[in-house]
């Protein structure tokens, strides 16, 4: 069995108390895993460090309420972790063996692992999750050869979870926008997108700024890495879109999948 690949465009930490559409279909996500599942592998937008590292190889890891300026009730919000040494060891060596060496570290797992996976696993995860970072210093096509790497681990029981923003543009959020509209700019940027996503068009889907108000949808790029990260693991596989939802007129809340294989 081949575990399947995912994005999901994480939101805000205000969904813990304010459920949608989205962190629904979260929810229904995490009941519908194949059997034999080993590890579950989460790159976030929210860890960026000079070199690829790997964290959860510890029995529990810790999880950090990395936000700011948010009501209190989201700060005593928890999530029962999973981790394991052996295998976050073996996850370490399979990459370095593959020409894409991590280095384990002790770090909390950040908001765009654990809340949508609160919403999946609210009891905890079915096996032991791990999270690896973003390189700060590496293009969007280094990224899809990280995801690359990854690939042949789905067939030895990991499923990988790119976590970020599909659209990321926080400074025109536009608030008393209803669930489900979304401005022009960015479904036009959206459009454009997923019509490289369908003919399988690594090259433009490497290159956001250059679609239709990319620099618009994505000021900076940390939320759409993980996204290229999943699409290598995904491989001649390709990712289909498995949930579309928007927030505030420009965040697009979708989320794309290539599916199990048995």
């Amino acid at each position: 069995m081949q575990q399947p690949v995912w994005f999901l465009s994480h939101g805000a930490p205000t969904f813990l108390t304010e459920p949608n559409r989205s962190t629904a279909f979260w929810s229904a996500l995490g009941t519908a895993l194949p059997p034999d599942l080993r590890a579950v592998l989460c790159i976030s937008a929210h860890w960026e460090s000079p070199l690829p590292a790997l964290s959860g190889a510890v029995p529990q890891p810790a999880i950090q309420h990395d936000f700011h300026g948010f009501p209190a009730a989201l700060y005593a919000q928890t999530w029962p972790t999973r981790g394991d040494a052996m295998t976050g060891a073996w996850l370490c060596e399979e990459l370095a063996a593959r020409g894409m060496p991590v280095a384990a570290v002790e770090r909390p797992f950040d908001h765009g692992l654990w809340v949508p996976f609160k919403f999946m696993w609210p009891e905890g995860p079915p096996c032991p999750v791990f999270q690896l970072s973003l390189s700060a210093r590496e293009d969007p096509a280094w990224h899809l050869r990280l995801g690359e790497a990854l690939a042949p681990l789905r067939a030895a029981g990991v499923l990988v979870v790119g976590s970020g923003g599909i659209t990321h543009n926080l400074r025109e959020i536009h608030w008393h926008a209803g669930e489900g509209q979304a401005a022009t700019w960015a479904t036009q940027f959206m459009a454009a997108l997923e019509q490289a996503l369908q003919s399988q068009d690594i090259d433009a889907l490497c290159r956001p700024w250059d679609l239709p108000h990319g620099r618009r949808a994505h000021p900076s790029l940390e939320h759409y890495l993980p996204f290229l990260v999943a699409l290598g693991a995904a491989g001649a596989q390709g990712m289909t879109p498995r949930h579309r939802n928007w927030l505030f007129g420009t965040l697009a809340l979708h989320a794309y999948a290539a599916e199990a294989i048995d």
